[in-house]
């Protein structure tokens, strides 16, 4: 074998790269204006308004919180790809025409875009950007525990939050039909107060449940404190250390805004999510309403749970929701089942006003005795379906109380939020609450006519900015430090 030495010489390349720091501090920046631009398009475009406390609660629950997969897929798509293209856009115009007045006339353009979207889409900045401290809390918060709670009875309770039920459903007003004829019967033969409205703070879901179960709105504190009302009293510790069992039963997954773990933390002994439900089926729903079940099946696997509630002879609370008629909807196989062929949000809204309505008759005839208490949660989101709600100028929200005695001589009109139902149902189900005040919320059953709750004192307006104001108890109450 001859081996021939072959001669190498190194081969030095030298690359001579500059790192521009100009575009790169333009880039960043423009990318940063047109993010909060179509963040903003985006989330008027599906709710019709932009809530800067709603926002800060969704991003710190995060992905891992069981946030929709399709609206996060729509928000990369629409809000962040799109900001990356525009940015790119005007970057490079930038950078070839690396003039003075063509970077000022950029940014006054891209300037002039933000501001007039944040003037045209109905911008709420909520607590987010109220930094007024005030004493309004430590002046008007009652603490539950603290309070004295007698129950000369004790009643079984069922409390369902439905998702999105507004009262003009059930009239002809804006609709060429009746959309809840059965919720808009329990109503009319039953308890519901008229003038029930959503206000600051309690504008979508985990928030409104924030009021049921705490008598508080819930506005974003900080992107350190993932859980909410650590330091809050909850409705199921009264309900627990009067000897109650306490069920909270709903359809989204827990980790959905970490829902298990806050109802964990607001006294309810078992918590059953979507989840737990899809995984316990043999055969679960194609549909995964926020990695869960639909209504319809959270109902029918609640029957036999309940049915041996019941059997035990212990008292017992149950806190339920419904999620077939959030934002566009979901139609499931359990409506087409039922005779419900389109798949529009009206077909929705009906199909669940029968399902709801078909569970509260079951329900009376396992347990005659039980107060079933029906209560929306906030107004409806998607702008696109329901265009018509904005000629509303008050847009009340639905609820029932059932089989209860308790609001006999109480005034049906007086306006009220989703706080003052915390104290009313502890009150519902058999109690007397001293001062008839629990949280921020007032009792509306007769015993308690008398107290005016906080929108009648205060008015909307000014109560939304009071309960907005940096606050170092409600600070405390949130995060429990």
């Amino acid at each position: 074998m001859i081996i021939i030495p072959i001669e190498s010489k190194e081969l030095c390349m030298k690359i001579n790269f500059k790192f521009d720091k100009r575009f790169l501090f333009i880039f960043l920046s423009l990318f940063v204006i047109f993010f909060l631009m179509n963040s903003i398009r985006w989330t008027y475009h599906i709710f019709h308004r932009v809530n800067f406390d709603e926002i800060g609660i969704v991003l710190n629950s995060g992905v891992g919180a069981g946030a929709d997969n399709e609206l996060l897929w729509s928000f990369f798509k629409k809000a962040f790809l799109r900001s990356i293209f525009h940015t790119l856009i005007f970057a490079t115009i930038c950078q070839i025409f690396r003039k003075k007045f063509v970077l000022v006339i950029t940014y006054i353009i891209v300037f002039a875009l933000l501001v007039q979207k944040l003037i045209i889409s109905n911008v709420q900045f909520g607590s987010f950007f109220n930094f007024k401290k005030s004493n309004f809390y430590e002046t008007e918060f009652v603490d539950p525990e603290k309070t004295n709670i007698s129950w000369p009875q004790k009643r079984n309770v069922v409390f369902i939050a439905l998702e999105s039920f507004e009262k003009v459903y059930g009239t002809t007003e804006l609709y060429n039909q009746v959309l809840t004829p059965n919720v808009t019967r329990l109503e009319k033969q039953n308890v519901s107060f008229e003038n029930y409205n959503q206000i600051s703070g309690f504008t979508h879901t985990i928030a409104a449940i924030t009021g049921f179960t705490t008598g508080l709105p819930l506005f974003f504190t900080g992107y350190k404190n993932f859980d909410k009302m650590v330091g809050a009293y909850g409705i199921g510790k009264i309900f627990k250390n009067a000897g109650y069992q306490t069920w909270s039963i709903f359809p989204a997954t827990g980790r959905f805004s970490k829902k298990a773990s806050f109802m964990q933390r607001m006294g309810f002994d078992t918590v059953i999510d979507g989840d737990y439900i899809r995984q316990d089926l043999a055969n679960p729903p194609a549909e995964k309403p926020f990695d869960g079940v639909d209504d319809g099946t959270l109902f029918e696997y609640s029957k036999p749970i309940i049915k041996n509630i019941i059997k035990s002879k212990q008292p017992y609370f149950i806190f339920m929701e419904t999620i077939n008629t959030h934002i566009d909807g979901y139609f499931t196989e359990y409506c087409k089942k039922m005779g419900f062929k389109q798949e529009t949000i009206y077909d929705i809204i009906q199909c669940d006003d029968k399902i709801i309505y078909d569970f509260v008759r079951w329900m009376q005839k396992q347990d005659p005795s039980a107060v079933i208490i029906l209560v929306d949660d906030h107004e409806y989101m998607a702008r696109h379906f329901f265009k018509q709600l904005e000629q509303k100028e008050s847009r009340p929200l639905s609820n029932v109380f059932i089989n209860t005695n308790a609001f006999n001589k109480t005034d049906k009109n007086k306006p009220i939020s989703s706080m003052d139902f915390f104290p009313t149902v502890i009150e519902a189900a058999g109690a007397k609450i001293e001062g008839c005040k629990l949280g921020l919320g007032t009792s509306l059953t007769s015993r308690c006519r008398n107290e005016k709750t906080m929108r009648e004192r205060f008015g909307d307006k000014k109560l939304e900015k009071k309960l907005e104001q940096k606050n170092d108890l409600y600070y405390k109450l949130s995060t429990g430090n």
